[in-house]
């Protein structure tokens, strides 16, 4: 999958509050708040409605409240009001309410056993409605699907499978193959000795005799040896599911090559909603999940069958050695393939490849910087895994174009403190130098104000991590510039068909995987109408940034600016000039 690109949030219009002689209460004051997009100080309005209610009334506030400050990115305070609306609240449709939003916090902060702990705790909740109950387990099954445990995963799967439509149950089912054609066979004989479940257990029978008997005919009559051996358990059709490319026809589908468990099996499923929304959205090809492993020899096979399959394109794989294994299966009459990475050096026909991580991001920042005339930039960044890749993709273009960096630092990812800035800053800077920072949303306002006590030159971001721009408060900001997403932060993108539809499955608050929703949108419509048209030059208007050809058939987003300026958030923004 690819990486998570930049941060971007949307600030609206001011709307004024009713014109009246009295002052609205907290609660009307909150309602328009939330109306105008500014979650943070609603969420402070219904703290403030609550203290002055009682009953019924103070628990709607405090969820209200707790609701705001999820969709304004304070998960830890959406997890105090939730647990303040548990301990008050015996009302069953309540307390399933709170659990779900403590689930969707803990998933912010990165604790997932927490998470799966609260959404066990709601769908135990007997009142809880079918569609909701079965939503919850797909949630649980991606969680514990993330985190190794693909047995319990695999059995919140078949558990949700009763309570799901006729459609949605073959999407199930699709899920289930995919998890079970991840694993190997020794391992799901194991599972059969620990699972007791007795549809579980028929699910990894049926996995385990398809393995053994690759012939339709023999396999069919495995499959009815073992029902006649086991009275009364249901046909759970296995044969009527969408089984791995080869076995059935793609009908001109755009096929995925993307991992659907492990831990970047919830990406996919983010990317794949962007992918699903266009092919909605415009009537085109659908798409066909192909099911693919961490074994790239048996990615490469799986590629083969599709193309046999008949799919009429392919998006991904990511994955460097999944995107070799592939290139070598592949044959010049292949159908056109968008590779989800950074462009090799060679342009294959038919071969693309679609650049979207935070490298694209650092490179666009020097690009912009340079032609608005800075020539020097002092580089700081977390001392992490991402902050040295980001620094090193800005660094080599920034060298590229010929500028000069004055200096080069890090602080500690988990505490940057200001004394890790004295060395770096204390040396005025020049008219022409800018500071090129690579921040989370959380730490942005103090490295900022560390900045700001040595130096008062512009601020660039390649985007800020983990957290949206109106998370952060606006005072001391003046002079900071990142760039932003139109997917975020375009009010009509975010307020198109096409985002209503995806928005029914990831909510724009959930900005990791609203962006990798945006950018399987924009891979859609390469494929769409640049690939499948012919007209490989003619790249359509994209949602995540505007889409250019970089080098070859790379394909690249060029992001949006915003900025802080006057106290305030400016979107869009435009950096300053250097005469």
């Amino acid at each position: 999958m690819p990486e998570t690109p930049p941060s971007h949030s949307t600030v609206a219009e001011p709307v004024p509050l009713p014109s009246t002689s009295k002052v609205p209460s907290p609660a009307t004051a909150a309602d328009h708040l939330l109306a105008m997009g500014k979650d943070l100080q609603a969420a402070k309005e219904y703290i403030r409605a609550a203290a002055q209610s009682h009953g019924e009334e103070q628990l709607r506030y405090l969820e209200n409240a707790a609701k705001a400050s999820l969709e304004g990115n304070r998960p830890k305070v959406a997890l105090l009001l939730s647990a303040e609306v548990l301990r008050l609240s015996k009302d069953p449709a309540q307390r399933g309410q709170a659990y779900a939003l403590q689930a969707q916090a803990y998933q912010r902060l990165g604790q997932s056993a927490a998470a799966r702990g609260a959404l066990e705790s709601y769908i135990a909740i007997p009142s809880v409605p079918a569609d909701k109950r079965a939503a919850a387990m797909a949630q649980l099954a991606n969680l514990f699907q993330a985190d190794g445990h693909d047995l319990t995963a695999l059995d919140f799967l078949v558990k949700r499978d009763p309570l799901l439509s006729p459609a949605d149950k073959q999407e199930n089912h699709r899920k289930i193959r995919a998890l079970l054609d991840a694993q190997t066979s020794a391992k799901l004989k194991n599972w059969q000795g620990r699972s007791g479940d007795p549809i579980v257990q028929e699910w990894l029978a049926f996995a385990l005799i398809a393995r053994q008997h690759p012939d339709p005919a023999s396999r069919q009559a495995a499959f009815a040896s073992w029902l006649e051996a086991h009275p009364g358990r249901p046909d759970i059709g296995y044969e009527n599911l969408p089984g791995t490319p080869g076995n059935e026809p793609a009908n001109g589908s755009i096929c995925t090559l993307l991992p659907t468990s492990g831990r970047f099996a919830s990406q996919t499923q983010s990317f794949i909603a962007g992918l699903e929304g266009a092919a909605a959205q415009d009537a085109g090809p659908p798409i066909r999940i192909l099911n693919v492993s961490s074994d790239p020899a048996l990615n490469a096979s799986v590629y083969a069958k599709g193309v046999a399959a008949g799919c009429a394109a392919f998006v991904g794989p990511r994955l460097p050695q999944d995107v070799q294994a592939v290139l070598a299966a592949r044959h010049p009459q292949d159908p056109p393939i968008l590779l989800l990475d950074r462009a090799a050096a060679s342009t294959t026909p038919g071969v693309y490849w679609f650049d979207s991580g935070h490298g694209v991001a650092a490179r666009q920042l020097a690009r912009d910087a340079f032609a608005h005339g800075f020539r020097q930039a002092l580089i700081l960044y977390p001392l992490d895994s991402t902050g040295a890749s980001i620094q090193a993709d800005f660094l080599a273009e920034w060298q590229h174009l010929g500028g000069q960096v004055v200096s080069t630092a890090h602080y500690a990812s988990k505490d940057p403190l200001a004394s890790s800035l004295h060395g770096p800053l204390a040396a005025p800077l020049a008219r022409n130098a800018f500071i090129f920072l690579v921040a989370r949303a959380e730490q942005l306002p103090k490295l900022v104000a560390s900045i700001r006590a040595y130096s008062a030159r512009p601020i660039l971001l390649p985007g800020v991590l983990d957290g949206g721009l109106t998370s952060i408060p606006s005072t001391g900001m003046d002079g900071v510039y990142t760039l932003t997403m139109p997917w975020e932060s375009n009010p009509t993108v975010l307020q198109s068909p096409l985002a209503q539809r995806i928005r029914n499955i990831i909510p724009p608050s959930d900005l990791d995987n609203w962006r990798l929703a945006g950018l399987g949108v924009d891979a859609y419509g390469i494929l769409q109408k640049i690939l499948l048209a012919g007209n490989s030059r003619n790249l359509p208007e994209g949602v995540s940034g505007k889409l250019h050809w970089a080098h070859g058939n790379s394909v690249e987003l060029d992001f949006d600016w915003a900025g802080w300026a006057h106290g305030g958030l400016l979107q869009p923004a435009t950096l300053p000039s250097v005469s």
